[in-house]
């Protein structure tokens, strides 16, 4: 059975959401049983995109801007693209920490069926393929040097996965199809969150979750204008016509609240442990099983000439670390830290039963 033929039950039209079907006629064609519209599919990309894309101008901006950032990068060899996200790049060394992460707690994948949004060059999408899932990868661009690149994967590994153009705030799936979507830097690209976030919901299944890394996060307190200034890329990509946001943990909370999901975040500082080749993920683990993770945190901490390291040195001539890291206290201003810090962190939200 092609792949195509094993996501067909699932695909809907995104103009008048109705059944699409395989044309009898023609391996690289869909149509809609509703509209009758065809969808083609070219260098292994099945266009589902919108007739009438929302916020149109702005998509297509940033669809040049990475086109842009993506043709210095035109000449990388495959081995490149078969090795991401390990390679000597801290973005990517980040990221690769992040997938296994999410890897750990999204088991087991073995046959789930799972989408991966925003997934460029679908080096992600990869792994969730090698780890037993029926993944689809879905992206607004078809720039060979961006999606394009995928096909490095499917020509070189024993793996398969459907590629779909299509636009995330309007996605070609019926309800409660995947039990995983996974994004990395994506969500705070949209032109329109609150309706991303509600095709996530829509389409995952009830007990489903969503998992993004790498997303732009700032305290509260933060101005728009420092938030952005946050890391060296960002005002170049918007310069470039991408568009770059930031938001607090709360506010994504608050989204994904309003599409009726449970919200939480992975610290991979706080909540993750490794116990010889095994990795362990809950709220805390570090603090509560390592008794000096406190202790080395914090002495790192004392050394700063600000609130930080004022607040390290007195927690430790306090002794009142010893409260904080309790597992009957920390969970009770755990999510606030990480609201109101820098510190990395991980979306995770479940669609309840």
């Amino acid at each position: 059975m092609s792949k195509v033929d094993v996501w067909i039950p699932n695909l809907q039209c995104p103009d008048c959401q109705g059944q699409i079907q395989a044309s009898e006629d023609r391996e690289d064609e869909l149509f809609c049983t509703r509209c009758k519209r065809t969808f083609m599919r070219s260098e292994g990309m099945w266009n589902l995109l919108p007739t009438n894309v929302a916020n149109m101008a702005i998509k297509e901006r940033e669809r040049e801007g990475w086109k842009k950032k993506q043709q210095l990068r035109h000449d990388l060899p495959p081995k490149y693209y078969l090795s991401l996200p390990d390679v000597d790049h801290p973005y990517y060394q980040a990221a690769a920490r992040y997938l296994r992460i999410v890897i750990e707690c999204g088991k087991p994948w073995t046959e789930k069926k799972v989408l991966e949004l925003g997934a460029a060059e679908c080096w992600a999408t990869r792994h969730f393929a090698q780890a037993g899932a029926e993944a689809a990868a879905l992206e607004y661009s078809d720039d060979e040097n961006r999606f394009g690149k995928a096909q490095v994967l499917l020509d070189n590994l024993p793996i398969s996965f459907f590629r779909i153009l299509g636009d995330g705030e309007c996605l070609p799936f019926g309800p409660n199809v995947f039990d995983r979507i996974f994004c990395c830097s994506v969500l705070h690209h949209f032109s329109d969150l609150a309706q991303a976030i509600k095709e996530i919901a829509r389409t995952l299944k009830p007990g489903g979750l969503f998992f993004g890394i790498h997303e732009a996060f700032h305290p509260p307190y933060y101005s728009k204008k420092r938030a952005l200034k946050m890391h060296p890329d960002t005002m170049p990509s918007i310069d470039a016509g991408i568009n770059e946001c930031s938001f607090p943990a709360s506010y994504y909370r608050k989204l994904f609240r309003k599409a009726c999901m449970e919200f939480d975040l992975i610290s991979p500082h706080w909540d993750v442990r490794y116990q010889g080749n095994s990795m362990i993920v809950r709220p805390g683990a570090a603090l509560y099983d390592d008794p000096n993770y406190a202790l080395t945190t914090l002495g790192k901490g004392q050394t700063q000439a600000s609130l930080t390291g004022f607040l390290a040195r007195m927690l430790l001539l306090s002794g009142l670390w010893r409260v904080f890291v309790n597992p009957n206290v920390f969970p009770l201003f755990r999510f606030h830290l990480l609201n109101w810090t820098v510190r990395s962190k991980i979306i995770v939200a479940r669609k309840p039963v």
